[in-house]
């Protein structure tokens, strides 16, 4: 009876072995996976500021994009970094419809939208410029 059990015991013992290995091996490669993702991101946003910087895309919707990545992946940002002006204008821009749903207003509401987004890019370009640049160089850290 006491071999039986010793047997039990070891064959549950090997399972459970079994079964941490396979659990931490799952999460090293999801561990990995996010680390790419973050990866990827960083690369993205530095691609995104140089086309800001050098007027190769259509600043608001870069503005948006950036944003979109630094809020995916590193929630931490508004904390870690000061960029105030991104900050505002990025949240005026976000606040205004777009795709699908810009689409669907008048085309008087999205030019007042678009010349507001204008506005707000001409008087702080000197600003959203320095912080990007503050921007890349945390991003190339």
């Amino acid at each position: 009876m006491i071999p039986w059990l010793v047997g039990l015991g070891a064959v549950i013992v090997c399972g459970l072995g079994w079964y941490a290995w396979s659990l931490t091996s799952q999460l090293k490669s999801l561990e990995n996976k996010r680390s790419k993702a973050k990866q990827d991101a960083m690369m993205g946003i530095k691609v995104l500021i140089d086309s800001y910087l050098d007027n190769q895309v259509d600043r608001s919707e870069c503005l948006l994009r950036i944003r979109v990545l630094l809020d995916a992946h590193h929630a931490d940002w508004l904390t870690t970094l000061e960029l105030p002006r991104f900050d505002e204008i990025s949240q005026a821009i976000l606040a205004m419809p777009f795709g699908e749903a810009r689409q669907q207003i008048d085309v008087s509401t999205r030019r007042e939208h678009d010349a507001t987004r204008r506005q707000l890019l001409q008087i702080h370009e000197a600003d959203l410029e320095s912080e990007l640049q503050r921007l890349k160089e945390w991003v190339n850290r």
